[in-house]
């Protein structure tokens, strides 16, 4: 085999990279909407594969802004009843 023609093996990682940096504000986004820790999440989809699964998590998560305000007014409710 001619060395000259393999490709270099960090090429490889170069889609893998992108897609990281591509997830990387997307995450940071959703979280931040849902009441999640952005900087975390940031940090998480900045590593490959792991990426994936947190934009799978966030498909499904709950809002938890959202939940802690029907809370309170699920409360407010309660104590007028």
């Amino acid at each position: 085999m001619d060395s000259a023609n393999q490709p270099h093996p960090f090429m490889a990682f170069v889609p893998l990279l992108i897609m990281s940096i591509i997830f990387a504000p997307v995450a940071y986004l959703l979280a931040k909407e849902k009441g999640r820790n952005a900087v975390t999440w940031t940090v998480l989809a900045l590593i490959p594969f792991v990426n994936f699964f947190c934009l799978y998590f966030f498909i499904g998560a709950a809002n938890l802004k959202h939940e802690a305000k029907l809370d309170e007014i699920l409360r407010r409710l309660n104590e007028k009843a």
